[in-house]
């Protein structure tokens, strides 16, 4: 018998961690970052019974390779923030020694932890010196693969969509012997992502762009994340019928005219700028729509955490299934 951590305390643990919106009635601040959040604490002990996993046991990963794991890895390297992010949310995280310079969550994650390198570029004799029982990377990790091999066992993961994040999830909550953690993570998932189609379910789907960079300017393809999030949230990705993140002209823009811009918060432009731009013509800036995601790594990382980019890009482009109201024109361009 052990406590497995439930759905009520990884909502506790998301929302004291300041990713789940207030519920103001107040509309969303237009033409600007969304920042405030409400802090809220949720208790919630529940006792269940705990059935550990039976070692050795054997995973097909997402390069179809047999991975044999012979016994509960207790030292693992994560070649990968999502990858770190999921060990924590299943609460494997204590058995987690190497993580990435870009690791950032949860919050002081790589103190007590050694640093591997980068995410495309990790040591591998860093790696070799902390003695790992299980290396888990991503296919940006492929041309590693025979080194780390002589390491320890490799995992190769690589997500596509959100059902596969949910199976995923529950693959390394077996493979670290935490998978009633796991399946409460992916019920927790599962909530959200209901509430949300609920929500915008029969509503009209506005013209969405969402801008990852500006100059050049490119954006996601229907087959990424961020392209599906648009469609799961009730818009449609105006650049639906691109593969992976293509570079766009304004014009181009223009053309298929937004009734909704979404910009990446590291995108190297402001609404403000929208505003001086040609983009000044489109609906969406005529009406004052254009919204700053808060992290990016809510929409882009394969982790439980892209629920919550789910959610706050369906506020963007259904306020008013929020209990929000559309803002009022920001700037002078919206009035020309």
């Amino acid at each position: 018998m052990r406590k497995g951590l439930l759905v009520g305390l990884l909502m506790a643990i998301v929302i004291l961690s300041g990713c789940i919106g207030s519920n103001t009635t107040t509309a969303p601040a237009q033409m600007q970052t969304v920042t405030s959040r409400e802090t809220i604490t949720v208790t919630q002990t529940v006792t269940e019974t705990y059935t550990p996993t039976n070692y050795p046991i054997t995973i097909t990963d997402s390069l179809g390779r047999k991975v044999k794991i012979e016994k509960e890895p207790q030292r693992i390297v994560s070649l990968a923030p999502s990858i770190t992010e999921m060990l924590y949310f299943i609460g494997a995280l204590d058995k987690v020694v190497g993580v990435t310079q870009f690791d950032d969550f949860p919050p002081g994650v790589q103190e007590g932890r050694t640093v591997i390198g980068g995410f495309s570029d990790p040591n591998i004799e860093v790696i070799a010196s902390l003695s790992p029982d299980l290396i888990i990377g991503t296919s940006m990790h492929i041309q590693y693969l025979e080194q780390l091999e002589k390491i320890a066992p490799v995992i190769i993961i690589e997500p596509k969509n959100i059902d596969e994040i949910y199976e995923w999830t529950i693959t390394l909550g077996k493979v670290v012997n935490r998978e009633d953690e796991a399946k409460g993570v992916v019920n927790y998932m599962k909530a959200i992502v209901e509430s949300v189609e609920t929500k915008v379910n029969g509503t009209e789907r506005p013209r969405v762009l969402f801008i990852s960079w500006w100059n050049p300017i490119y954006v996601p393809g229907g087959d990424t994340f961020q392209g599906a999030l648009i469609e799961m949230a009730g818009g449609r990705n105006i650049f639906h019928d691109v593969s992976g993140w293509k570079q766009v002209s304004v014009e181009e823009i223009i053309a298929r005219d937004p009734e909704v811009i979404i910009l990446s918060a590291h995108a190297g432009v402001t609404p403000e700028d929208l505003c001086n731009s040609p983009l000044a013509q489109t609906t969406a800036v005529r009406e004052g729509r254009i919204y700053v995601v808060s992290d990016d790594n809510l929409v882009s990382r394969p982790g439980p955490r892209i629920v919550l980019g789910l959610e706050e890009l369906a506020r963007f482009i259904h306020p008013e299934a929020f209990g929000y109201a559309h803002g009022t024109k920001a700037c002078a361009a919206a009035s020309s």
